[in-house]
């Protein structure tokens, strides 16, 4: 690998001697030479540079300049800077360090300045900026990745708002671009089932989990005679069949709700998600789901029980993952009270503009996590999903 190293001193003398120790001791190394702060920048800014050897002093832009610039632009801030100068008092040393510069040495060069000092110097931010292209390189790449994933997650959403009887209202957002809390709708055979899912962890591993889930529902719930129940069954025992777990050091694990509206009928099945809520527009209150369940992925085998609802026109079911109440401490489990009792206080929104509802919701806790961390760096710490049905009115 080549390096192209630029030696800036106004003193010819100083750069032939730099030039001449560094050529001696680097393999692969070229060297471009600037008289002035100006001649750095415009190098800098024309060329590929791997190191920097500065001088302080120097006309028309002197060594500070050049370093304050450079290191308050993110396109060349990780360029190591060795400066070089005949100022010796601590001072001059401990500015220059904190203005970014990767070492200092001063001026006259000592022999072991010259065969050991310099040489070893220039080699270590040469190997520490080459690291850092790497995992530069290594960050784009995973950037990328995650943003393919995101988008092919974005692609699987249930994406139609205007289905033969109901309306869909969404909100998803992902702790790390691509999360496991997973929801969909689709109608068949004049039912329309619906899903929400939290898979456990985060991360592409977690997405590409809760794509199988999807895939899996609608495969079962297209079978003939199936109840919400039976397709969490499903769903379960087909997981079980398809991982060997016993070569896995993780189990595939995830709550989920499911159910199937067919003429205001409303038939679920719940295992483990936290409860969902609905809104009966006539009498302007709110009914919390509270039946529970397993988790799917757990025990292979586990029977899921079905319960039922009535929906008249107008009447709304929402279903939430843990994501949004929960930062995963165990004292905050319970804030799903929380949940129920904003949604309590603005149900009549539910009715007039169910988006901004859970626009609302949503950022409510975020605030209350922010309020949470002390640093207030984060918010969600986890996959947040939110999905409303709405029994649409007859005309």
């Amino acid at each position: 690998m080549e390096y192209r190293i630029l030696i800036a001193d106004d003193v010819e003398m100083n750069r032939i001697l730099i030039i001449d120790i560094l050529s001696r001791k680097l393999e692969n190394a070229v060297f471009v030479e600037a008289t002035n702060g100006k001649e750095v920048m415009d190098t800098v800014a024309s060329q590929d540079i791997d190191l920097i050897v500065l001088d302080l002093i120097m006309p028309v832009m002197d060594g500070f300049q050049v370093l304050k610039s450079m290191k308050s632009n993110e396109e060349t801030a990780d360029i190591p800077i060795i400066v070089s100068s005949a100022i010796t008092e601590i001072s001059s040393i401990e500015l220059t360090l904190k203005a970014g510069a990767m070492d200092y040495f001063t001026k006259p060069l000592s022999p072991n300045d010259m065969e050991i000092i310099l040489p070893l110097k220039a080699k270590n931010a040469l190997l520490f900026y080459e690291q850092q292209k790497t995992i530069a390189a290594l960050n784009r790449e995973i950037t990328e990745e995650l943003k393919n994933a995101h988008d092919f997650q974005s692609i699987m959403l249930p994406k139609s708002r205007d289905f033969e009887n109901m309306d869909l209202f969404i909100k998803y957002q992902p702790s790390l671009g691509i999360g496991g809390d997973c929801f969909d709708c689709f109608e068949h055979e004049g039912k329309m089932w619906f899903i929400i899912a939290d898979v456990t962890g985060h991360g592409i591993a977690a997405g590409m989990a809760s794509s199988m889930v999807k895939i899996l529902f609608r495969w079962a719930a297209s079978q003939e005679g199936m109840t919400p129940g039976k397709v969490l069954e499903s769903i379960n025992h087909r997981i079980f069949e398809i991982f060997d777990f016993d070569s896995m050091s993780n189990y595939l694990v995830f709550t989920a709700f499911v159910g199937a509206i067919d003429d205001g009928n409303l038939q679920y099945a719940n295992a483990g998600q936290p409860y969902p809520m609905i809104y009966h527009q006539a009498s302007n209150e709110v009914e919390i789901i509270e039946d529970g369940g397993l988790a799917c992925g757990m025990l292979d085998g586990i029977r899921f029980d079905d319960k039922g609802r009535q929906l008249l026109p107008g009447d709304s079911i929402f279903l939430y993952t843990d994501g949004l109440f929960s930062s995963g401490q165990k004292k905050d489990f319970v804030n799903w009270k929380l949940v129920h009792e904003y949604v309590a206080d603005h149900r009549h929104q539910i009715g007039e503009d169910p988006d901004a509802f859970m626009e609302g919701l949503f950022w409510y806790f975020h605030f209350i996590h922010k309020g949470e961390d002390k640093n207030h760096e984060h918010d969600f710490t986890d996959d947040v999903a939110m999905m409303l049905l709405k029994v649409r009115p007859k005309e």
